[in-house]
């Protein structure tokens, strides 16, 4: 079970860039639809197990393929999890994860693609091959990023004045090209932006806004918090959920480019199986969230969200590292940054509070 809810935690920019969507899966013509719509890459589709034994709908998530039951199979019911699949240095070779039929045990393989329409892989001493069924291998169902479109956006907030960012590693992982947006001067203003350090271990990465148009920041009006926070802390969870378009059984839908707060308690002072890098928190944080800050009643910066376990699993679960990791990956910056250590949001209203730290939240968009 320990590896089963490992697989289902995931990480909540994405893909770990978009924020992924599924179709309907109670009907084959919905899936396909779907496909027909959204497009698929060449890892995504319909496919089916050589034995007839399980129909599969895998579809990208963060850097990793969910493969979840189209057809009911013996314990398996429709929408259930089966797999997961991540590329390696080749797409041609895969990591696998498979759930066995008792619906417990994870078998770890690797798999071997075959003209972008056959999986090959080994459980236990048995072969296994994946077909792909649909879509079929025309270049206009082929998923591709168009050239001035994002790939998908997390989080960010800015620490410096001269726009120094924290965000999640995984959000700018593999991106060949880094824009922010965020209120500036009271307008909405987008800027360059490059990773100047990252802490692949911890899931933070530091950014740094080098746009010829950007001229700094007022001194950001919050405190960072080094100390670590109590269980039952009221906490705030800001970012950009779900910013750029998906696609929900065929009917595109956005949440928007406004910023998205929202609220609960720290319930753990450890996250995931003990992890102490994290706090447990029951504020709501979905695709896009990634990177956002999280702050408490009295405006102290005390985490950076990263993660969390999907509702079917468990309700109100996220994570978010503390910023004393944090704190130790800015000591490791070619050139030492004064951080945030403001106390004048402390005594207003919370929608004041939010307003001020609103401006600097930043949408990380990445391609």
């Amino acid at each position: 079970m320990k590896n089963l809810i490992l697989i289902i935690l995931f990480f909540v920019s994405l893909n770990s860039f978009s924020q992924i969507s599924y179709p309907d899966l109670t009907s084959e013509k919905l899936v396909r639809n779907f496909f027909d719509k959204k497009g698929a890459d060449l890892i995504e589709g319909i496919w089916n197990t050589s034995d007839g034994k399980y129909r599969l709908v895998i579809i990208k998530e963060g850097y990793r393929y969910n493969a979840k039951i189209l057809e009911k199979y013996r314990d398996f019911n429709v929408g259930d999890f089966k797999a997961d699949l991540e590329t390696t240095a080749s797409n041609k070779v895969l990591s696998i994860r498979w759930l066995m039929g008792d619906k417990k045990t994870i078998s770890k393989s690797i798999g071997s693609v075959t003209n972008n329409s056959l999986i090959e892989f080994t459980i236990g001493t048995s072969k296994t091959y994946l077909v792909k069924m649909y879509p079929k291998l025309d270049t206009k169902q082929i998923k591709t990023t168009k050239k001035n479109e994002w790939a998908g956006n997390g989080s960010g907030v800015i620490i410096s004045k001269s726009g120094h960012i924290i965000t999640n590693h995984h959000v700018i992982k593999d991106a060949e090209k880094i824009e922010v947006e965020f209120m500036l001067d009271d307008e909405l203003q987008k800027f360059n932006a490059e990773v100047v350090q990252v802490d692949k271990t911890n899931d933070l990465a530091v950014l740094k806004i080098f746009d010829m148009n950007f001229d700094g920041v007022s001194e950001p009006p919050y405190n960072f918090k080094f100390r670590g926070s109590d269980v039952g802390t009221k906490v705030y969870a800001f970012g950009y959920p779900m910013a750029l378009g998906t696609i929900t059984m065929g009917a595109l839908t956005v949440m928007g480019k406004e910023i998205k707060v929202t609220d609960g308690i720290i319930s753990s002072k450890t996250g995931y199986d003990g992890n102490i890098t994290t706090y447990q928190i029951t504020a709501p944080i979905q695709g896009g969230n990634s990177g956002g800050p999280l702050f408490d009643e009295q405006a102290n910066l005390i985490g950076i969200n990263s993660s969390g376990i999907r509702k079917y699993i468990a309700d109100n679960v996220a994570y978010s590292i503390k910023t004393s990791y944090v704190s130790n990956l800015l000591d490791v910056l070619p050139k030492s940054i004064e951080l945030p250590s403001s106390t004048k949001l402390k005594s207003l209203p919370l929608t004041e509070q939010i307003k001020e730290i609103s401006k600097y939240v930043v949408l990380v968009k990445v391609k």
